[in-house]
């Protein structure tokens, strides 16, 4: 027994559980989203704080933007092959780019969701804090090394996040991509339902013949 399950108690979690682990992304990206805010609300309490401090909550934010863009990215495939949609990639993103899959999900949300004005606007938002985190960390390296592989050093020189501001437009971004995570399980799970009566339905007439 090791020291990770020494104790046995209300305190136990358990991961890796599902059959399809490419679902699982939003939740994963929820919990770095609820580790993030619990940290940052509990600095901006104190209001003064060591900078290092406050390094774990960029990460935490970006990380979980990552993996709800991700996870909307294979949800997407997966709800475009019950809908007979093409053209939605369905390929690993084993990247930390946050740019390329902000744009790939604008794309398969456009192709998926035309008329969808709201779910437009929330990765259109997506986007547009997805390049604004580029200036700041690019690769995801930044706050959680204070050099890169090469050597350099992770960030610009002295360079200067707003904590408050940080907290708020990621809180905010995350809710709603928490939202389009559930809404595409929903979705998903529907067109997964019609998809196989259609093929009893098919099987059925099939038998008549």
């Amino acid at each position: 027994m090791g020291f990770y399950n020494s104790i046995d108690n209300t305190s136990n979690f358990v991961i890796s559980f599902t059959a399809s682990p490419r679902q699982d992304f939003g939740v994963f990206a929820k919990g770095y989203f609820q580790a993030a805010s619990a940290v940052a609300q509990g600095l901006l309490a104190k209001q003064r704080f060591p900078d290092y401090e406050a390094y774990p909550v960029v990460f935490l934010y970006r990380q979980s933007l990552e993996l709800y863009l991700k996870g909307l990215l294979y949800r997407a495939a997966i709800l475009s092959a019950f809908k007979d949609i093409e053209g939605i990639d369905s390929c690993l993103h084993n990247r930390h780019r946050l740019i390329p899959l902000a744009q790939s999900a604008g794309r398969v949300c456009q192709a998926l969701f035309p008329a969808d004005q709201s779910l437009l606007h929330i990765v259109n938002k997506a986007g547009r804090i997805a390049s604004e985190f580029e200036e700041i960390d690019s690769d995801s390296y930044s706050y959680r090394y204070p050099i890169h592989r090469q050597g350099n050093a992770s960030t610009k020189h002295h360079q200067l996040v707003n904590l408050l501001a940080l907290h708020e437009t990621m809180r905010d971004l995350l809710r709603e991509l928490d939202t389009v995570d559930l809404g595409l399980s929903i979705e998903t799970s529907k067109a997964q339902e019609i998809h196989e009566v259609l093929q009893e339905v098919q099987s059925v007439l099939s038998e008549v013949e």
